[in-house]
C-alpha cells in the first residue's frame, strides 16, 4: 500500500494551518496542535524539520510562536512531504538506477517511473495558498459526502490484450 507517513501528514497539517494564518505575526503552537489535531509533543518534534527546510520560523516566549518563512504560494506539497520523509519514491529501483539487473527490461520498473513522475508532478503543482483557500471553502461549505475514490483502474501496455 502506498501511504504517506504520519509524520508527513502532521507536517502538512502544520504547514496548512500556518498558511491559513499567514497574515498573523506568530501562531502559537498550542493553537496549531488543537486546530489540526496534532499531539503537542509531536508538533514540537516536526517543527524542527520544517525550520531546517526553511519553511517556518519560530519565536520563543508568550507572544511568540510559528510563522511561514516564505509565502504560502512558494511552498508546494512535494517540498513539504520531502521535508518530512525525504525523497518521494514508490520503489527502491527508482532510487538506485541500475541496481536491479532487470530495470531495462522490466515493465513494472517503467510503470513505477511513470507513476512516480505523475505523483511528483501533482504534488509539485499544489501550493499551500491553494490548499489554504480550499480549507476555507470547505469550512464554509463542508463536504456533505465522504470522499469517494474511483474504482481501481487496470492499466496495461497497449500491446497487451485482455480477455
Amino acid at each position: 500500500m502506498f501511504q504517506i507517513t504520519r509524520r508527513a501528514d502532521y507536517i502538512v497539517r502544520l504547514m496548512l494551518d500556518l498558511a491559513e494564518h499567514e497574515a498573523e505575526d506568530w501562531v502559537p503552537a498550542r493553537d496549531i496542535a488543537r486546530r489540526m489535531l496534532v499531539p503537542r509533543a509531536f508538533l514540537y518534534k516536526i517543527t524542527a524539520d520544517v525550520v531546517a527546510a526553511g519553511f517556518v520560523r519560530t519565536a520563543p516566549g508568550p507572544s511568540g510562536g510559528l510563522a511561514l518563512a516564505r509565502p504560502a504560494g512558494e511552498i508546494n506539497l512535494l517540498q513539504i512531504v520531502e521535508a518530512a520523509d525525504g525523497p518521494v519514491c514508490l520503489n527502491s529501483c527508482l532510487l538506485r538506477p541500475s541496481e536491479c539487473p532487470r530495470d531495462r527490461i522490466c515493465p513494472a520498473h517503467t510503470f513505477w517511473g511513470r507513476l512516480q513522475a505523475d505523483v511528483m508532478a501533482q504534488m509539485s503543482a499544489v501550493t499551500l495558498d491553494v490548499l489554504a483557500e480550499e480549507a476555507r471553502a470547505l469550512r464554509a461549505h463542508p463536504a456533505s459526502l465522504p470522499l469517494v475514490l474511483p474504482d481501481p483502474v487496470r492499466v496495461v501496455s497497449p500491446a497487451v490484450r485482455l480477455p
